[in-house]
């Protein structure tokens, strides 16, 4: 039977048990590569570079649209946005699970700018999704064991450990932790652990 709805359920949990968004956003990334490695000059229209600081505004967030390292980045950066991904996507809902995969993805290239580090890759955007679900662990309303639990508090304190030595993966666990407590304080319907679990009936919104 279909569980009632609730006026404080996170916008877009409808149809959670089918992932579409992280699905969609796996296939736009992979076009968007695909160009980028194929088409002259495309991926560099695209990816981190010092034109950010003269007016190329679009470059703060475009660079997690194309993968340019080669296949092992490709190949990782799927695979990871896969199994935040589909999680996040049945905790948070579609319109916090976006907000959470931008946050990450504009607070790991700002922190790449810091640093100098140039080049692209969507992995700023879901370490975003991962720092989300390690809220969402840590609040105690997933209803996970001690050890996973355990796991989420190290995964956010090695982000931090990585964001003091510049890596561009922490800041964005950070960000995502940070923006995924807001969400968790702001809404009473949050899923369990049992809630997200494949084969679970979609949540109505």
């Amino acid at each position: 039977m279909t569980r009632p709805s609730s006026p404080d359920a996170p916008s877009g949990r409808t149809s959670a048990a089918r992932p579409l968004l992280t699905w969609a956003v796996l296939g736009v990334t992979a076009v968007t590569t695909a160009a980028g490695l194929l088409v002259p000059g495309f991926a560099h229209a695209l990816v981190r570079t010092d034109g950010f600081f003269h007016g190329e505004w679009w470059r703060l967030i475009t660079p997690i649209l194309v993968n340019p390292e080669g296949p092992h980045q490709i190949i990782f950066n799927g695979a990871m946005l896969l199994l935040a991904g589909v999680t996040a996507e049945r905790v948070f809902g579609r319109a916090r699970w976006t907000a959470l995969y931008l946050a990450g993805g504009l607070a790991g290239n700002a922190w790449s700018y810091v640093f100098d580090h140039h080049s692209a890759g969507s992995s700023v955007a879901v370490a975003g999704l991962a720092g989300g679900l390690a809220a969402w662990a840590l609040s105690g309303r997933a209803g996970l064991p001690v050890p996973p639990r355990i796991a989420a508090g190290a995964l956010l304190v090695g982000g931090a450990a990585l964001a003091a030595l510049g890596d561009n993966h922490g800041a964005p666990l950070l960000a995502g932790a940070l923006l995924g407590t807001v969400f968790l304080r702001t809404t009473r319907d949050v899923p369990s652990l049992a809630d997200v679990r494949p084969g679970r009936p979609a949540r109505t919104p």
